[in-house]
């Protein structure tokens, strides 16, 4: 698909993303502060995280379960047969979320849209999907804000012996990232936001690791796309995204001023990634109820991650537990 929105030199857009409806009359002159008033007006977000390490059901990130070689023969496996972005959507918006979170890049490089600078893609998979494609037009139609995340440092397909590491030319790799950002900022419509993961595997980096180029280039040519990089590369992101559910942190009573993502996982909380072994001992209504009361007393949005199954088809199981979630905010407003 097409960007959809177009901007002209002062970064004012010709119309208003769908997603951005209600903040209008803020877009038409300063899109970005439009996005900072839709996102802290969001409540919560869904992640739905799905890839290759979808069909080992070891995790997100599978390291050591196969070899190199065999894992990149999965892409032959990859069929998607029962993903469908309108269960994804629908059931986002049944959950009383405003945006959804999604892999446009997972960690072991595979890319879940039609890249031209990596054939390591499901367009080239069993599946041949455009999968994020999908999702931008579905989001799109519905209102609904798609936010893509992307692992910055770390890429194991193209890299598997590291990057942070110094075992490979730092410069190309950047610049390859740089190119992926730039084929889904400017080929999938608007964009919400762009999170980054893997701020830990910059520790060490070198000025070939340009991270303020490639924020510089998304808000250049979208002026509504807010940048996250979890607790932050630069300091410059829109917001910050936290792994703590009840919300009392140092971090984010230092940060106050800064929106704040808290991020928590259905299945099993220290992995995103499908494990058949947790079924059902997921984290019920009542869990989700409660992280949402204290992401609100933080004055901050509430990220809930759900693992697609192998097939691409959502968990039943967390279905249940989204829908009684928005169920109970439209019965009794938000906690």
């Amino acid at each position: 698909m097409a960007l959809t929105v177009n901007y002209n030199d002062e970064g004012i857009a010709d119309s208003v993303p769908t997603y951005l409806f209600d903040q209008a009359s803020t877009y038409k002159e300063d899109p970005h502060g439009a996005a900072l008033e839709w996102f802290t007006s969001a409540i919560m977000g869904v992640s739905v995280h799905f890839g290759l390490s979808s069909l080992l059901g070891k995790g997100e990130d599978p390291v050591g379960v196969l070899s190199p070689e065999l894992y990149a023969e999965l892409p032959k496996r990859f069929s998607c047969e029962h993903f469908d972005t309108e269960d994804i959507v629908e059931m986002t918006i049944a959950a009383g979320a405003r945006y959804i979170l999604f892999p446009a890049v997972t960690k072991d490089g595979f890319s879940l849209y039609n890249s031209a600078v990596s054939d390591f893609n499901s367009v080239n998979s069993a599946a041949k999907r455009d999968l994020v494609g999908e999702l931008a037009s579905t989001c799109e139609f519905h209102g609904i804000g798609l936010c893509l995340e992307y692992p910055f440092g770390i890429n194991r397909h193209r890299h598997p012996d590291g990057i942070a590491k110094g075992l490979m030319p730092q410069s190309e790799y950047c610049d390859f990232v740089k190119d992926q950002i730039h084929e889904l900022i400017s080929g999938y419509g608007p964009i919400a936001a762009i999170s980054f993961t893997g701020v830990e595997n910059l520790a060490d980096r070198n000025p070939a690791f340009d991270i303020a180029d490639i924020y510089e280039m998304i808000r250049f040519i979208q002026p509504n796309t807010l940048i996250g990089f979890q607790t932050g590369a630069t300091g410059t992101e829109d917001f910050f995204s936290v792994a703590d559910p009840n919300a009392k942190t140092g971090f984010m009573a230092k940060n106050a001023t800064q929106p704040i993502e808290i991020r928590c996982n259905l299945g099993d909380n220290t992995d995103r990634g499908f494990r058949p072994e947790i079924a059902g001992n997921h984290l019920k209504m009542d869990a989700i109820w409660k992280a949402l009361k204290n992401a609100h007393d933080a004055d901050a949005n509430l990220l809930v991650n759900t693992a697609l199954m192998p097939n691409g088809s959502l968990d039943l199981e967390d279905i249940k537990t989204l829908l009684a979630v928005g169920e109970k905010m439209e019965n009794e407003g938000r906690p």
